[in-house]
């Protein structure tokens, strides 16, 4: 599109010789951190259902995105036109219930499909090769168990032999030392739990989160601000504009 060529050049020009100097001196590790920002301020806009503001925030998304490609670009790795050709090409080879013969009539199919050929195509030997690791725990978590259970070795738990070892955990944890190692196997059942129950564990932690802290509000009369009496003066009345 003629809209996305213009957001190119000017992205480009911005970032040549006699462009911003702020944008010149971006570097990668930068853009690692606002790509994270602006990851979450979308998150945010579409739990919000604000068209707009989705708008914005994903116009900030794509910036990000060509300038972590022409930052390689310039190192000669790879083009932008090559992104956007493999990322066609690789949707083609993972769809083909649409694009060939192959017979996948469920989006539980499609899934063990892509988890399984993803894994074949990179050669993966463990799921730990899968893993973005520096995601959060509770996301790291969730895809764990997703590919779990595609794999030939998992044990099978039922969902009230993972509930006994959610309260076995919980009633060690009191007893022992080490409650580090404890509490991850505690979360790390309740991550089991979540995903036997197709539950987002990230999600749902964080909804929680905000509802209680919507709740949780803070105290600012009396000794909790201070003592409004000792800061003033005991007696004197306060001043205007100081209320």
């Amino acid at each position: 599109m003629k809209e996305f060529d213009a957001l190119v050049k000017t992205i480009r020009k911005l970032r040549a010789p006699g462009g911003c100097p702020w944008d010149r001196a971006q570097t990668i590790e930068n853009y690692k951190k606002f790509i994270l920002e602006e990851t979450y301020e979308l998150i945010d806009e579409i739990s919000k259902n604000k068209s707009e503001s989705v708008r914005e925030e994903l116009g900030d998304i794509f910036l990000i995105l060509i300038v972590i490609a022409d930052m390689f670009n310039e190192k000669n790795k790879f083009t932008l036109k090559e992104v956007l050709k493999h990322v066609n090409e690789k949707l083609v080879l993972r769809h083909p219930h649409v694009f060939s013969n192959t017979k996948l009539k469920t989006d539980k199919e499609v899934l063990a499909f892509w988890i399984k050929h993803k894994a074949k195509h990179k050669k993966r030997k463990t799921i730990k090769e899968r893993l973005p690791q520096m995601a959060p725990a509770l996301l790291l978590s969730d895809i764990f168990f997703k590919e779990y259970a595609h794999i030939k070795n998992k044990k099978e738990y039922k969902k009230e032999e993972i509930s006994e070892r959610i309260k076995d955990k919980l009633n060690s944890f009191y007893k022992c030392r080490n409650k580090k190692a404890v509490l991850g196997e505690l979360l790390f059942e309740v991550g089991r739990l979540s995903s036997l129950y197709n539950l987002d564990p990230e999600n749902v932690l964080r909804e929680k989160v905000i509802k209680e802290a919507e709740n949780s509000k803070y105290s600012l009369s009396g000794d909790a601000a201070g003592n409004p009496a000792e800061n003033r003066g005991a007696g004197r009345r306060p001043r205007k504009g100081l209320q």
